[in-house]
C-alpha cells in the first residue's frame, strides 16, 4: 500500500497541470520527480542489497569451504541472475532523461 502514497498525488498533479494527451511527456520537472524519487530510493535499496550479497558470495569463494571446481561458476551465475532481479541495471540509467530528446544514454536505455 505504500506506493499509493506517491502515486495518488502524482496522478492528481498530472491531471491538474499536465493533462495533455499522453502522459509519457515530462515537461514539468517537479511533477516528474514526485514519482521518480521513490523509484530511485527503491533502486538504491536494491543496489545496497545486491552489493551485500556479492560481498557474501566473494567471502564464500575466498573461504575455500567448497571442494568442487565449478563453485566459482555457480557463484558467478547466481550473481548474474541477481543483476536483473534486483534492478542493478537501473542504477546505470537512473538519471537518464525520460523526456523527449535523443541523448546517447537515453537511446541505450
Amino acid at each position: 500500500g505504500v506506493p499509493v502514497l506517491f502515486v495518488v498525488p502524482w496522478v492528481v498533479l498530472r491531471y491538474l497541470y499536465e493533462n495533455e494527451g499522453c502522459w509519457e511527456r515530462n515537461e514539468k520537472v517537479a511533477v516528474w520527480w514526485l514519482i521518480r524519487c521513490p523509484i530511485l530510493a527503491a533502486v538504491a535499496v536494491n543496489f545496497v542489497v545486491f552489493v551485500r550479497i556479492v560481498r557474501i558470495l566473494v567471502a564464500k569463494v575466498r573461504a575455500h569451504q567448497v571442494s568442487r571446481g565449478d563453485t566459482r561458476l555457480r557463484l558467478a551465475r547466481s550473481t548474474l541472475t541477481l543483476i536483473p532481479l534486483l534492478g542493478v541495471h537501473e542504477v546505470i540509467f537512473a538519471l537518464a532523461g525520460e523526456g523527449e530528446g535523443g541523448g546517447g544514454l537515453r537511446l541505450a536505455r
